[in-house]
C-alpha cells in the first residue's frame, strides 16, 4: 500500500479493465512496446515464483478503469544469482503524475525483501531503448544505475510498425542499495592502462603541445584499438597528463615516452591507484588487447554498494 496506489498480484477478474486500460494508452506505448489488450491472460497462465505480474492500482480509482500500470517481474534466476528483470507499462489517463513510480517502488519492494513476506531477490534490472528517455529517467529516479549496453537486444517494431532489432541499455539495483537515493550517482570501474613506447618521441614541454604527427603512426592505432576494447579515451603523455587524467572519469588507455616510474606521480595525483602497464612493444595482435583489457578490468574493482 502506497498514499496514492496499492499493488497487488493481478487476477482474471482484472482483464477487463486490463483490455480497457491497454486500450486507452496503446498510442503512447506502441513506439517502444507491444501493444496486446488481451495479454494479461498470456502473463496469468505463467503465474510461478519466476514470473509474477502486479497491476498498480489507484486507491481512490474514481471513473475509468483505474489501473496505473503492470510491472512483470520475471526470468527470475535463483541459486547464486537471485535476480529478476523488469518489464513495465504505464497506462493512461494517470500516467505523467508520479503514480506509476511510487507503485514501481513498491513492486521493488517486494522483489527485494526476503523470502517469505517477498520474492527474495538480490538484484532486479530493466532494460530500456536508449530512445525512451522517459523510461530511462523513470528508472534513475528510483536509484538504478547503469549496468550495460545491449546491442540488438530485442526484436520489437517501432512506432510505425516496423521490426527490427533494437538496442537496449540496463539498468539495475541491489538489496543493498535499495531504497537508492533519487539520481544515485554511477561510480565508474575507472581501468587505466599505460602503454610505454620504446622509440617514441619525447613528451614536448607545456609550451609546445604535440601533435598526432609527432606519436608513431602504430602506438596511436594500437592506443586507439586497446581504448576501444575497454570503453575509455586514449590519452596521449604531452605534458598535461595530470589535467586530463583528472577529466577521465571513466579511465583511459595513455601512450608514453616516458618510464614507468616517471608516470606514476601523475596516476597517483589524479587517484588512480591500479594501472596495467604493458610495452607497446609486446603487443602483437587482438589477442593481446583482449589480455590488457580484460587484465585492466579486473585490476580496478569497484564498490557502488553505498
Amino acid at each position: 500500500m502506497g498514499s496514492r496506489v496499492a499493488v497487488r498480484i493481478a487476477t482474471t477478474e482484472d482483464v477487463p479493465a486490463y483490455r480497457q486500460a491497454v486500450q486507452a494508452s496503446a498510442d503512447r506505448l506502441r513506439a517502444w512496446n507491444p501493444v496486446n489488450p488481451g495479454d494479461l491472460g498470456y502473463h496469468l497462465r505463467l503465474q510461478s515464483p519466476a514470473h509474477r505480474t502486479f497491476l498498480i492500482t489507484m486507491l481512490q480509482p474514481g471513473r475509468g478503469h483505474g489501473i496505473v500500470g503492470k510491472v512483470n517481474v520475471t526470468n527470475v534466476v535463483r541459486g547464486r544469482a537471485l535476480a529478476g528483470a523488469l518489464g513495465y507499462d504505464s497506462y493512461d489517463p494517470h500516467a505523467g503524475r508520479g503514480l506509476f513510480a511510487e507503485g514501481l517502488r513498491l513492486v521493488i519492494d517486494v522483489a527485494l525483501t526476503p523470502q517469505p513476506r517477498g520474492m527474495g531477490l538480490h538484484r532486479v534490472e530493466a532494460s530500456v531503448q536508449p530512445g525512451n528517455m522517459r523510461s530511462g529517467g523513470l528508472l534513475r529516479r528510483l536509484g538504478f544505475r547503469p549496468r550495460g549496453d545491449w546491442p540488438g537486444y530485442l526484436w520489437l517494431a517501432d512506432a510505425q510498425g516496423r521490426d527490427a532489432w533494437r538496442d537496449h541499455v540496463t539498468y539495475g539495483v541491489t538489496r543493498e542499495q535499495w531504497p537508492a537515493a533519487d539520481y544515485a550517482p554511477r561510480v565508474p570501474a575507472r581501468p587505466v592502462i599505460v602503454l610505454l613506447g620504446a622509440g617514441l618521441p619525447a613528451p614536448p614541454e607545456r609550451s609546445r603541445p604535440t601533435t598526432e604527427s609527432q606519436w608513431s603512426p602504430e602506438a596511436i592505432g594500437v592506443g586507439r584499438a586497446l581504448a576501444t576494447e575497454v570503453g575509455v579515451p586514449l590519452l596521449r603523455d604531452d605534458g598535461e597528463l595530470p589535467v586530463r587524467l583528472a577529466d577521465a572519469v571513466s579511465g583511459a588507455v595513455i601512450i608514453t615516452a616516458r618510464p614507468a616510474a616517471a608516470v606514476v606521480p601523475d596516476l597517483v595525483g589524479a587517484g588512480v591507484h591500479a594501472p596495467v602497464v604493458a610495452d607497446l612493444a609486446t603487443i602483437e595482435g587482438a589477442a593481446d588487447l583482449v589480455r590488457l583489457a580484460l587484465q585492466a578490468r579486473a585490476a580496478t574493482g569497484v564498490d557502488d554498494a553505498s
